[in-house]
Order: C-alpha cells, then structure tokens, then sequence
C-alpha cells in the first residue's frame, strides 16, 4: 500500500541561525510596537482627564468671580 507520505512528502524548512535571530527581532517589534499602543491609549485618556479637569476648574473661577462681582455690587448699596 503507497502511503500519503510517499505522494507528498513533508518538507521541514530549515532554520538556520539568521531565520531565528530574524523571527526573534520580529516578535521583539512586535511586542514593542503592542506597548507604545497601550502607552498611547493611556496618555490619550490622561490628556481628556487633564482637558476636563482644566474645563472644571475654569467654571469654578467664573462662579467665584461672578459671586465676588454680585458681593460688591451690593456692597455698594449697603
């Protein structure tokens, strides 16, 4: 009986020392490349943090300044 083997045979590439360093470079870019997304997502996230924070502090400057302008306007009537 003719086996599937002896029809097609199974080629094994050989892997010499400049295919593994390569493979090896690959992932380490890779993985690399995987950190600096995660590391752009968070610095995004702390920027929209940082923007409503500004926004938040600003319009709490505008109702102090408006209540210390209400303050002296009727100082004046006093």
């Amino acid at each position: 009986m003719i086996t599937l083997d002896k029809w097609h045979p199974l080629v094994e590439p050989k892997q010499g020392v400049i295919t593994v360093a390569f493979e090896k470079a690959v992932e380490k870019v890779q993985e690399e490349y995987h950190y600096a997304l995660e590391a752009n997502k968070l610095e995004r996230k702390t920027l929209d943090l940082e923007i409503e924070l500004y926004n938040k502090r600003a319009h709490q400057n505008t109702i102090e300044l408006e209540s210390s302008y209400n303050y002296r306007r009727f100082q004046i009537f006093i």
